[in-house]
């Protein structure tokens, strides 16, 4: 179950890069932080490490709750991506108009 959690994110994220929709400068280490969790969530030693720290009392769980801090994280990444092309876009518009002004003013 808990592999098959880390591994459906996975598979999400690829088909996002496959698509365009995610570039794969934005999404490599998150990706790469899913097949760490994959393998590492292969360890039974490791899960009960993980649920003990985090206070679970069910340890896969806690690898599930790990695997949606990553698509959490995800997504907070991708906004703060998409708020700065928006602002850049904002300020491209801003300038094409001021210098359509100007060339009105000119003419």
């Amino acid at each position: 179950m808990k592999l098959v959690a880390v591994m459906v994110l996975a598979g999400i994220l690829v088909l996002l890069v496959r698509r365009n929709i995610l570039q794969v400068d934005l999404s490599f280490p998150l990706f790469l932080a899913l097949v760490v969790l994959g393998f590492a969530s292969m360890s039974e030693g490791f899960i009960d490490w993980v649920a003990e720290r985090l206070d679970i009392l069910d340890s896969p769980r806690a690898i599930i709750l790990i695997a949606i801090a990553i698509l959490l994280g995800i997504v907070a990444f991708l906004t703060v991506a998409i708020s700065r092309l928006r602002y850049r876009q904002i300020m491209l518009v801003r300038f094409l108009a001021q210098q359509d002004l100007d060339r009105q003013e000119e003419a």
